[in-house]
């Protein structure tokens, strides 16, 4: 009889563990789909976006010259097809200039604000003395991780297709990082002033032109993958 009654004791005592452990299962099951679907809300939808690109300079303000070649006109072209290709993505797409003119810094952030942006993309090209080569994203001092990551996927984007050095995700102004580039400081949505290369290095020009389209379908693919990357 006590034999019995222990027998019945160690069933009860396994049949709980069982009952324990299922019941863990079923609500660590719950909580992760509880997780899943907090974190598919969370997620952007991309024709939702409106994305407001800049053409650094423009008209009397050349920016870079090398061998007759401005930047402004090189921002402007790549500006469009950058344009282009988030087009083709849903995006809505609006500019602050789509002809060689001139604007202010402070009309280029108003233009972004006033539309109510999602996201502001300054296209620039670098230059430097000696013969240096890449891309780099400027983002404020305050940038949020948000900003960070658009900014990192640009890069690792173009990276994919190749571009000199991934001069990676930098903040504040160049020279002086406790300053930031007014088209950063002054914008109220997430930011980055894109490098494009370093005019004065002939083979950041060469690979500009050789890849124009896939260099503004990666960028492209970097803000989309940016927005939709989960991020604390």
């Amino acid at each position: 009889m006590r034999e019995r009654y222990e027998i019945n004791n160690q069933t009860d005592a396994r049949l709980r563990i069982v009952l324990i452990a299922g019941a863990i299962l079923v609500l660590a099951a719950v909580i992760g789909l509880v997780v899943h679907l907090v974190r598919e809300s969370k997620k952007v939808d991309i024709t939702e976006l409106t994305i407001c690109i800049d053409a650094g300079h423009g008209g009397n303000d050349r920016g870079t010259e090398t061998d007759s070649r401005f930047e402004k006109d090189d921002n402007l072209r790549f500006a469009l097809e950058v344009g282009k290709k988030l087009k083709e993505k849903g995006c809505k797409v609006i500019y602050t200039r789509k002809s060689d003119t001139y604007l202010s810094l402070e009309e280029r952030a108003d233009f972004a604000n006033k539309k109510k942006a999602s996201y502001f993309l300054s296209l620039h090209r670098n230059s430097a003395e000696n013969e240096v080569s890449g891309v780099e994203a400027w983002i404020s001092t305050t940038a949020t991780l948000q900003e960070q990551t658009i900014a990192k996927c640009i890069l690792e984007e173009i990276e994919k297709i190749g571009y000199g050095d991934n001069r990676g995700v930098k903040r504040g102004y160049q020279g002086n990082p406790l300053q930031n580039y007014h088209v950063n400081a002054a914008t109220e949505m997430p930011s980055c002033l894109l490098e494009m290369g370093f005019m004065s290095t002939p083979v950041d020009n060469e690979l500009f032109d050789e890849n124009f389209s896939e260099y503004a379908q990666a960028i492209a693919d970097g803000i989309e993958l940016g927005f939709l990357t989960e991020v604390d």
